[in-house]
């Protein structure tokens, strides 16, 4: 039987290098995506193809799908300097991509998208620029999907190993406290690896329709599991500091213009002391579970647990 040939974008970031190496470990050939500027450093001694793709330019889309079966769609930005940018790239480069892939002849399509393209728990939809484009994105691809067996997956917060957004986190831990919003909504995050697990089956299992389809642990997690959590992981006791949820906001809005200043990433911005502190974002997995046989497998402790040790191992903590 002839393996799957897939096609992973984002394939050098932190969800697309951990996508790649699931499918790998399944069995199937692996082209990955990247662009002139990507460090390939987590693709090292990986047995893919490399082909040079922006999702942002159309030149190239149709080379780089001669001969695949499925791409995996996980390149996108969770950071911009506009929102245009956001747009440019979770919107337009989405639609671009799903539009090359019919004309290619590819038989599915998977969307990594994001819980934000829902929006917080009890909302209408989106609250933020970034959920506005996922979810662009999301609407975009639907476009096709009489042609293609488009799958949408609807990750909440992911974190592990190669993670650099939540690394300020555990850097301002290991000094012994952490500042958490007072009476901040529960947190249902998602491993690394357990999304790209789902990536596999999304791909190779009997089409179980479009979506959306929630991603993330079956249960949600209080502030003061998280600071546990981290005391576990950083061998050291981790004192929640309860902020008022205006103060939070102001802090992340002060980190992220410090931040910028000095061309650092801020271990806080507004846009997630936001969503930390007045948005909640949890989801009933269930549908997940049922179309794919999917739970998650790594619950919060260990994740983190094993996130601190991977980043002791590179040197990051």
């Amino acid at each position: 039987m002839t393996a799957r040939r897939v096609l992973v974008t984002g394939a050098t970031g932190f969800l697309g290098s951990h996508v790649v190496e699931a499918h790998l470990e399944a069995g199937c050939r692996v082209r990955c995506s990247v662009r002139s500027t990507s460090d390939l450093r987590w693709l090292e001694g990986l047995d893919v193809e490399r082909v040079e793709l922006d999702v942002r330019d159309a030149s190239g889309l149709s080379d780089a799908l001669v001969g695949i079966d499925t791409v995996v769609h996980a390149a996108g930005i969770t950071r911009a300097t506009t929102e245009a940018d956001y747009f440019r790239v979770n919107a337009t480069g989405a639609a671009r991509l799903a539009e090359a892939a019919v004309k290619a002849g590819v038989s599915r399509f998977v969307l990594i998208s994001s819980l934000a393209a829902r929006g917080p728990d009890g909302m209408a939809g989106p609250v933020s620029p970034y959920g506005e484009s996922k979810r662009r994105g999301e609407d975009l691809a639907r476009l096709f999907e009489e042609r293609v067996e488009l799958v949408v997956l609807r990750p909440g917060g992911i974190y592990g190993p190669r993670d650099t957004e939540l690394l300020p986190l555990f850097q301002t831990a290991g000094r012994g406290w952490l500042m958490v919003p007072a009476g901040g909504p529960p947190l249902q995050p998602v491993y690394a690896t357990d999304v790209a697990r789902l990536t596999v089956a999304a791909a190779t299992l009997p089409y179980a329709g479009v979506g959306p389809f929630p991603v993330a642990e079956e249960r949600a997690y209080g502030w003061d599991e998280v600071a546990a959590g981290l005391s576990s992981a950083l061998g050291r006791r981790v004192r929640s500091i309860p902020v008022p949820a205006g103060a939070f906001i102001l802090a992340g809005a002060a980190l992220e213009r410090g931040a910028r200043l000095v061309r650092r990433r801020p271990p806080l911005d507004r846009r997630r002391a936001l969503d930390l502190s007045r948005h909640g974002w949890t989801c009933d997995t269930r549908p997940t579970r049922d179309a794919f046989g999917w739970r998650a497998q790594v619950p919060l402790e260990a994740g983190l647990v094993r996130t601190a040790e991977w980043y002791r191992r590179v040197g990051w903590l």
